[in-house]
């Protein structure tokens, strides 16, 4: 419950900015923290429509988002920073159609915007390694995880993976899949793989089901031999 209080202040805040612009726009020199942008709003009525739906909108996504994430468990705050960018391009982009300019430095901006995001991936996926330590078994990187050989109970070894119903606390992308997930039988799992290539590695642990792999069909046989030398015949037959 206090997350959804979280996000619905968060809703709020864009939606009492939008009827400050609505009722004064001079108002926009505060919100904005822009001064270049005053002049604008105050003097082309569409600007302040713009500026007063762009709130508008962002602050009931903002809650719908909260109120999504407490009903199903799903963590969502990715979602508000997407749903903030996407709202502040479509603002640039409406502002440029309106006043009828291109400024050059704001699709730079937005250019650089998508190499960040684009090489923050990559680096993501380059960070993450799947170790079979001398007392853990562990996953490096963003959503990592380590523990002791004595919490897993047992490893199939999978050709296919199982349906995935939406993500609660992860991504999903190039491939690559880490995070906890809500599988299609109603089920919670953790992925950790980091290639598309089966096999894959089914593991009921204390913590609950997990399902790992290595980059390559290569290394995650490796991943197998090196595995097995650890919990023996927990590792039972390949499905």
């Amino acid at each position: 419950m206090a997350g959804l209080i979280v996000y619905i202040l968060f809703g709020l805040i864009p939606i009492y900015q939008a009827f400050q612009v609505k009722r004064n726009p001079m108002k926009i020199r505060n919100l904005r923290k822009m001064k270049a942008l005053q002049p604008d709003v105050e003097l082309d009525p569409r600007l302040q429509q713009l500026y007063f739906v762009n709130y508008l909108i962002t602050g009931i996504l903002w809650m719908l988002t909260g109120l999504i994430g407490w009903l199903y468990g799903m963590k969502l705050t990715y979602v508000m920073f997407a749903l903030a960018i996407i709202g502040g391009i479509t603002v640039f982009v409406a502002k440029w159609r309106i006043m009828g300019e291109t400024p050059k430095w704001h699709l730079v901006m937005l250019a650089l915007a998508v190499v960040l995001v684009i090489v923050y991936h990559i680096w993501l996926v380059k960070d993450s390694k799947v170790e079979v330590l001398p007392e853990t078994f562990a996953v490096e990187g963003d959503y990592g995880i380590e523990m002791p050989y004595q919490a897993i109970d047992s490893v199939f070894v999978m050709e296919t993976m199982p349906e995935v119903k939406y993500t609660k606390d992860g991504y999903s992308v190039f491939g690559n899949k880490k995070g906890e997930f809500r599988l299609k039988d109603g089920s919670d799992a953790k992925f950790y793989l980091l290639g598309k290539q089966p096999p894959y590695l089914k593991m009921y642990t204390h913590g609950g089901l997990v399902f790992v792999n290595r980059k390559t069909t290569a290394e995650t046989e490796q991943l197998i031999v090196e595995l097995r030398d650890k919990i023996g015949n927990k590792i039972i037959y390949r499905l």
